[in-house]
């Protein structure tokens, strides 16, 4: 596929390992400048040296106004204006140590960390960077979403619904934007192997001395019965979905949610 990304500079959060990971190097590999923004910049610093040329590692965090400003800045004056950004950073917070908790076990606090962390760094980061495409006449937003969004479980209830509230964000994003040549979408990714996952499943009950692929088979059946290609998804299935909305293939979709779930939510 003729992706026509090359010389584009793109900007993916929470890219220090996982699905943010596998964004940047599949974008990179389409020949576009990436800058890769975490807290964790000395994981980020490997990834973007064993990329090489057109990658930049900076840390910051996207729940701090004044941080992600000045991020945002230093990639600009290094890589040159972002046209391509993908919102990945996210996920639960918890002030208990617990993540997959009732509704009424969830305090205030959390729910407020949560929203900040998965609607309003995005409110940031687009009201940042989303006048400037405008003015240029081309931009991707791209935000990572989850399944749960559209279809919740009974637990992490704060989550699904800030995710869900990602995807009304992103539509009305889209019908700001689209006469100006920006383009904004959701990529809802459901049970995804990755380090922080397979760190989660290790901690249950019936985990012990469970293997990687073990971890999966494991606990597939009743975490997410309804995967229909009956395994979890790989954080580069993810990246090529992004890779493809960025790309002129995907010139005439916006506003659309483009779920990567293996077959898991029950509805169109």
């Amino acid at each position: 596929m003729d992706t026509q990304l090359t010389g584009r500079t793109a900007l993916v959060t929470g890219a220090s390992q996982g699905i943010g990971e596998a964004i940047a190097r599949a974008l990179h590999a389409e020949g576009v400048k990436v800058a890769l923004l975490a807290r964790s910049d000395k994981k980020l610093a490997t990834i973007a040296n064993d990329l090489g040329d057109g990658a930049f590692a900076i840390g910051g965090d996207v729940t701090d106004a004044e941080s992600l400003c000045r991020s945002l800045a230093t990639i600009e004056a290094k890589l040159g204006p972002i046209d391509i950004v993908v919102n990945n950073a996210g996920g639960l917070r918890s002030s208990t140590g617990g993540l997959f908790r009732p509704f009424e076990d969830v305090p205030d606090a959390d729910w407020l960390e949560t929203w900040e962390f998965n609607v309003l760094s995005v409110v940031r980061v687009v009201r940042a960077l989303a006048p400037a495409m405008a003015e240029r006449g081309w931009g991707r937003i791209i935000n990572i979403s989850s399944e749960s969004g559209i279809q919740p479980d009974a637990v992490a209830i704060e989550y699904a619904s800030a995710k869900s509230a990602l995807n009304i964000l992103t539509k009305g994003i889209a019908k700001t934007y689209a006469n100006r040549g920006v383009l904004a979408n959701v990529v809802s990714p459901a049970y995804v192997d990755t380090p922080i996952v397979r760190e989660l499943l290790a901690q249950q009950e019936g985990a012990e001395r469970l293997s990687r692929d073990e971890l999966a088979a494991h606990f597939l059946p009743f975490l997410r019965p309804n995967i229909g290609v009956g395994r979890p998804g790989k954080p580069d299935d993810v990246a090529a979905a992004v890779v493809f909305l960025a790309s002129e293939q995907a010139s005439f979709i916006t506003g659309t949610n483009l779920r990567v779930d293996g077959g898991s939510v029950m509805a169109i």
